[in-house]
């Protein structure tokens, strides 16, 4: 078991870190969309989000499963799993409060927000799992140990 809890902790090393850049580019994504709008076109029809909502598909949904069964697999210190698995829920969460805030706004208003926050938790959890990997070989202590 200690074999697949430390291969887990390294590629969630990887996804986490892949994440933050991915949300990085969201960032991006949504200013060339919203600048690079047609005169006449509103958010729900414009073309130029199609990448901004692609990406987005990319981390809320596959990035969140992806992140929470490497988190349960690796099982870091239980601060640190909740982290993790609060920054798969509020991933997932982005893609709901995208597709609600077209209808109420009181909800969409929320989106980006939680961007956000999605930014510096990933941010937070990428820079730990580097750390970590250097100052104790390649996993944290309460990974390594078996209990």
């Amino acid at each position: 078991m200690d074999a697949v809890r430390r291969g887990a902790w390294v590629v969630l090393k990887y996804v986490t870190s892949l994440f933050f850049v991915g949300v990085i580019v969201q960032f991006f994504l949504v200013g060339y969309g919203l600048f690079d709008m047609k005169h006449g076109a509103t958010i729900d029809n414009a073309k130029s989000l199609d990448a901004h909502r692609g990406v987005g598909f990319l981390l809320s949904d596959i990035g969140a499963v992806l992140i929470l069964l490497l988190a349960l697999l690796a099982w870091p210190p239980t601060k640190l799993l909740v982290r993790w698995i609060v920054l798969a829920v509020l991933a997932f969460v982005q893609g709901i409060l995208a597709a609600a805030g077209f209808n109420h706004w009181v909800i969409g208003m929320f989106h980006p927000v939680n961007a956000l926050i999605l930014l510096g938790l990933s941010g937070y959890l990428a820079h730990y799992a580097w750390r970590a990997g250097r100052s104790a070989g390649e996993a944290p202590a309460a990974i390594v140990e078996t209990g």
